[in-house]
C-alpha cells in the first residue's frame, strides 16, 4: 500500500474533516467514514450517508493528491454495493463545482437530475452509479483482504 499509508474505518476526527471540505455534514452515529492517511495525516477520504438500504449516499474530499489509491478506491466502493447491499450509489454536486463533477464523472458517476435554486447562487446536480456500473468493483486490492 505505500510506505506509511493506512486505510482507516471509522474515525470521527476524519470523517469530520472529510465532511467540511465536501461541504456535508458527519454524524457519527449513523454515517460511515473510510480515510486514506499517510505519515503527514490525512491524505483524503470518503463519507457516506442517508443509507436506505437500496441506496447510499457519498460524499469525497481530497487533502493530498496520493488519497485514491487502487486499495482505496477498491475499499471506497466495494463496502456500499457489497457489504451493505446498495444498488446505487448518488452524490450531490453544486454545479458551478467543475473539480468535483470531473472527479466524480472520471470515477462513473452519471448526472441524474438537476435540482434548481438549491444553493443561494447554484443548481444542485445529483449524480448516481448503480452496482452493474461500478467498475471499481473488479479491482483486485493489494494490501486489503475482502471480509470473511
Amino acid at each position: 500500500m505505500g510506505a506509511g499509508r493506512v486505510i482507516v474505518f471509522g474515525n470521527a476526527v476524519y470523517g469530520h474533516r472529510i465532511a467540511q471540505r465536501a461541504g456535508a455534514i458527519f454524524n457519527p452515529a449513523v454515517d460511515a467514514c473510510i480515510a486514506n492517511a499517510g505519515p503527514d495525516g490525512l491524505w483524503g477520504g470518503v463519507i457516506y450517508s442517508g443509507f436506505t438500504g437500496a441506496s447510499i449516499a457519498l460524499h469525497s474530499a481530497s487533502f493530498d493528491p496520493r488519497w485514491a489509491s487502487i486499495d482505496m478506491l477498491w475499499v471506497t466502493f466495494h463496502y456500499p454495493f457489497m457489504q451493505l447491499g446498495c444498488k446505487k450509489m448518488f452524490a450531490q454536486v453544486p454545479a458551478s463545482n467543475s473539480k468535483a463533477l470531473e472527479f466524480d464523472r472520471k470515477l462513473g458517476f452519471k448526472e441524474e437530475a438537476r435540482i434548481a435554486d438549491v444553493f443561494l447562487d447554484d443548481d444542485l446536480l445529483v449524480l448516481s452509479m448503480l452496482r452493474e456500473d461500478c467498475r471499481w468493483l473488479k479491482l483486485r486490492p493489494r494490501t486489503l483482504k475482502e471480509p470473511v
